[in-house]
């Protein structure tokens, strides 16, 4: 199984030009920054000749170099992370949109949203400066300790030996940080899904009295958080004074050692100055590299989330054949379809729907209606059985060229924070003006719209429920497809909006085949033929007046419904 940086470095890949001039720009940061004891042990040793003068004018020069690498070296670092958090964040987006319809039921809309954002928004942090920071630490780290080699190999010697002192801790921090982030970075997504769905549904919460209750939930939430970020911080606030103790007790041992070195006359005050010189500046690096460890431990666990996804299979597409257009009829032959195994939904349903009729699907609530007509589009594929366009499985078509065939108007009519001319030309930006307008215009849009340029907010809230309908049918009217799809398209509306859009929808089914899904069972009395479903099977089928003759299930539904109405 491929790790996760491994996984991140597939990302860095394709920008590894960048990373190769940051990596020559923090070289020279290096070796400038390692060369600086140097020099200043040499000024130390010259204050009484003229070289001296020579040793500090190398000093600004080198100085001044070293600061406008760097500052190439932070901005090229910069641009590679952004680069690859913005590769990542795009695949990670599209990887969503390819998932198939099951894949919705399981990921509720907050935890996705936190993987785009607060996930990637960790990796990004990581990426771009800790990466830089990294990168200039490691290359001055590396020098350094050439640096301290070349003064005093047996000091320099003595330091490895104490370095786990160093590392061991670094590790530990590191290991915890990361399994405390993960954690985190989940409770972040329960409560950005808590946030998105009291929102979304405020009227429900308000209607209620939830108010408190959601607050509540809210607070639990954000109480979780609070600990695992308190736990971050006291891990992260302790790393560094320990790897200060640390550093200190070493410093120490090293001074000692030096001044028994000068005595002896084998050290000069120039050589200890840049020795000691040079041990700050490595001990600078040395301790960073625990806080650029925790954050890359911190980016590494978010970024395991967000692998999560990447990792998942899309929607299966392995249908090669092109449907250009649908002449004949659509089969349901033997179809089975179960949601989990040995839970049935669909058992057995077979039918045939010629072109240019209309068939509707009746039944109880939870028989499998919707299941049924959601696998024409291939939003779930058949467990068993076929499915026929033309006499032909759909299996066998690209999904692109599938859907494009079939248009469908559902009750829970989803529109986007946009124009009302966008909403309508949606699936097809390039559409002109006169066919955006001939399409509002047999949906009955123009009689509420006074400028297709306003904006309707967001799902549509600025319009009443009618008159977003009524968008979504021009929008499938432009769409143009030969197979309709009808999804309870009038069941949530006053009887006022519903005969506006029941006469949108007659413009909107002229000359196409059409599956009407309807609990109002006087909205299917014009079909050509009623199909009655009952635990996932075919009870009945007929036209409406042989229906009501076999005093069947259909006439059960049709009389409860008629004398609600009635009474």
């Amino acid at each position: 199984m491929t790790t996760v940086p491994a996984r991140l470095w597939s990302y860095v890949k394709p920008h590894v030009w960048v990373l190769a001039v940051s990596l020559a720009l923090v070289a020279i940061v290096g070796v400038l920054e390692a060369a600086t004891p140097f020099l200043i042990g040499r000024i130390f040793d010259n204050l009484s000749g003229g070289n001296g003068t020579i040793f500090l004018v190398l000093l600004v020069i080198a100085t001044a170099v070293k600061a406008v690498a760097e500052y190439g070296s932070v901005n090229v670092t910069s641009y590679l992370g952004q680069s690859v958090v913005r590769d990542l964040r795009n695949d990670l987006f599209e990887q969503i949109l390819l998932q198939p319809l099951r894949f919705f039921h399981f990921n509720p809309t907050g935890e996705l949203i936190s993987r785009v954002s607060a996930d990637v928004e960790r990796i990004q942090t990581a990426a771009s400066e800790t990466l830089a920071d990294f990168l200039k630490q490691t290359a001055i780290l590396v020098f350094l300790v050439i640096t301290i080699f070349v003064i005093d190999w047996k000091l320099a010697a003595a330091s490895v030996v104490l370095a786990p002192l160093v590392f061991y801790p670094t590790v530990w921090f590191g290991q915890r940080l990361r399994l405390l982030s993960k954690s985190n970075q989940q409770e972040m997504a329960d409560m950005a899904n808590i946030l998105y769905e009291t929102l979304a549904g405020n009227r429900i919460v308000k209607a209620f009295t939830m108010e408190k209750a959601e607050a509540g939930k809210f607070r639990k939430a954000t109480q979780r958080i609070f600990k695992i970020n308190l736990r971050q911080k006291m891990t992260q606030s302790l790393s560094s004074p320990l790897m200060e103790v640390l550093g200190v007790l070493v410093v120490a041992a090293f001074l000692l050692y030096a001044r028994a070195q000068i005595i002896n006359q084998r050290m000069t005050s120039g050589v200890l100055i840049a020795f000691i010189i040079a041990l700050i500046k490595l001990y600078d690096p040395v301790r960073r590299m625990s806080g650029i460890n925790n954050s890359f431990q911190q980016a590494f666990g978010a970024s395991g989330r967000v692998f999560e996804i990447l990792s998942l299979e899309t929607e299966r597409n392995s249908g090669r054949a092109t449907l250009t257009r649908f002449d004949d009829r659509i089969e349901f032959d033997n179809v089975h379809f179960e949601y989990e195994p040995s839970d049935a939904v669909l058992d057995g349903i077979s039918f045939t729907l010629p072109r240019g009729e209309v068939l509707a699907i009746v039944g109880p609530s939870g028989v499998g209606k919707s299941t049924l007509v959601n696998l024409l589009p291939r939003f779930y594929d058949v467990t068993a059985g076929h499915i026929l366009i033309d006499g032909r499985d759909i299996r066998v078509f690209g999904l692109q060229s599938l859907r494009q065939q079939i248009a469908i108007v559902t009750q829970d009519v989803i529109l986007f924070n946009d124009t009302i001319r966008a909403n309508i030309s949606y699936g097809d930006p390039t559409a002109g003006e006169d066919a955006i307008a001939r399409a509002a215009k047999a949906a009955l849009v123009d009689d509420f719209v006074v400028s297709y340029d306003a904006q309707i907010g967001e799902r549509g809230l600025r319009l009443s429920g009618g008159e977003r309908q009524r968008i979504s049918i021009a929008r499938a009217i432009l769409k143009n497809a030969p197979i309709l799809i009808l999804d309870e398209a009038t069941s949530s509306l006053d009887a006022e909006s519903e005969a506006l859009v029941q006469q949108a929808l007659q413009n909107l089914m002229e000359g196409r085949t059409t599956i009407v899904i309807a609990h109002r069972l006087s909205t299917v009395r014009r079909a050509d033929r009623i199909i009655v479903l009952e635990d996932g099977r075919i009870r009945e089928s007929g036209t409406h007046e042989e229906l009501v003759v076999r005093r069947g299930l259909y006439w059960k539904l049709y009389n409860l419904q008629f004398q609600d109405v009635s009474s």
